[in-house]
């Protein structure tokens, strides 16, 4: 298998503008020598008195064939007809020897010329929804700027999006590949994002581009999805800068959203983090950084928790002074709210909940399901980007929703777009 490929919104037709013009031009030549042989000039090859005009049609359009129809020289007739016929004789085989250039340029790939071409470009890494997270602001900011993305599966549903909606030109590759480098033009590039869902392939091809195209060092950028790992990496030593989408978005929620409410209670809060995957370590993790003096008891609910309430203690780690409860189980089923119960039955006040897992649907069930358990709690609802029916069901029933995309999108460096 070939290390890129390249797919564009263009590929095996015209724009519309351009195929305007190549009709409108076609049409003007066939007329000028059906014209020509109409108004009664004569041809050295061929004896058009008694000929129909149908006839006359079907002669004018061999000029269009390759090799043409040989009429011989124009002769006889007025002279406006004969210089109409001339020129159909120039312009027709003009306009085919310029199709089947166009046409040979198709079938090598001429994408991958324009790739080879490019500088000054950007390019980015991955086709998922963060990489069209920054595309789509990279495109409201710069509507000029030359994008190139690098996605290994051509089947993504973002590639189309990508290429009809924000013009960019997406190669079919791995990111790390050398082949790819050089098809892509990095040498040549202003910056490169890597927002792959591969925390590894993003930092290595981040670490072999600074390498090979040191004058991008500073102007390469590398996601890391797993927050721990991100903190092992040692930045002192890169020469690139790496960050975390889902830490972008706890820091808005927790200091614009919940820090909020602790400020409004008088009790210290119980907080419940149904979903404790990586978007709720991070929430957990900004709430221990920003708001730890704000909350007790922390509870923490996923089908994973055990496993990963562990890896949380291993990095970033769970500080003093939190009465901490794992509860493991899937968030709609409702002995794990009988567990939850149990454990703030005790306290004085409603708890704070964030639902947070990965799958938008379940979290807007669920938050449904516990602003009726919880008629007094405040519900935090995640869902990725913005939803009308969300929005309306969210009115009615008094659940607070955020969406990671705009948070993300808000903290986003303009450095990263200039």
């Amino acid at each position: 298998m070939p290390d890129a490929g390249l797919i564009g919104p263009a590929r095996g037709r015209l724009g519309p503008r351009r195929l305007y013009w190549r009709g409108a031009l076609l049409l003007g030549v066939f007329l000028a020598g059906f014209v020509g042989l109409a108004s009664g000039v004569e041809v050295s090859e061929r004896e058009l008195g008694d000929v129909s005009l149908w006839a006359k049609a079907y002669y004018t359009l061999g000029l269009f064939v390759v090799g043409g129809l040989d009429l011989g020289t124009p002769h006889g007739g007025p002279a406006l007809g004969r210089a109409l016929l001339w020129a159909a004789y120039f312009l027709a085989p003009l306009i085919t020897a310029s199709a089947l250039i166009e046409t040979a340029l198709r079938i090598l790939n001429p994408l991958a010329l324009r790739a080879r071409r490019l500088s000054g470009h950007v390019i980015v890494g991955g086709a998922g929804r963060l990489a069209r997270l920054y595309v789509r602001r990279l495109r409201e900011l710069d509507p000029e700027v030359a994008i190139v993305v690098v996605e290994r599966d051509p089947n993504r549903p973002g590639v189309g999006e990508l290429q009809a909606v924000y013009k960019t030109l997406v190669i079919i590759g791995d990111i790390t590949s050398d082949g790819v480098f050089e098809a892509v033009g990095v040498a040549r590039a202003r910056r490169v994002m890597l927002l792959t869902g591969d925390d590894f392939a993003n930092l290595d091809a981040a670490a072999r581009i600074v390498s090979k195209a040191p004058r991008l060092r500073g102007r390469v950028v590398a996601h890391v999805s797993d927050l721990g790992f991100l903190r092992a990496v040692p930045r002192s030593t890169t020469h690139y800068e790496t960050f975390n989408s889902l830490e972008y978005a706890a820091v808005d929620l927790v200091r614009e959203r919940l820090l909020a409410r602790f400020e409004d209670t008088v009790q210290i809060d119980v907080v419940i983090l149904a979903g404790f995957g990586r978007f709720g370590q991070t929430v957990l993790d900004q709430l221990q950084a920003h708001a730890n003096e704000h909350f007790g008891k922390v509870i923490l609910i996923d089908t994973d928790a055990r496993l990963n309430a562990r890896t949380f203690a291993e990095s970033p780690g769970f500080r003093e002074g939190h009465e901490l409860r794992v509860i493991e189980g899937h968030l709609r089923d409702l002995e794990v709210w009988q567990q939850v119960d149990e454990v703030a039955r005790a306290e004085v006040g409603p708890p704070t909940i964030v639902v947070g897992t990965g799958d938008d649907g379940l979290n807007l069930q669920v938050a449904l399901d516990l602003i009726r358990r919880y008629p007094d709690a405040h519900v935090t609802v995640r869902s990725f980007s913005d939803s009308p029916f969300s929005a309306e069901v969210a009115a009615q029933t008094g659940v607070s929703p955020f969406h990671l995309a705009e948070l993300i999108t808000n903290r986003m460096p303009s450095t990263w777009f200039e």
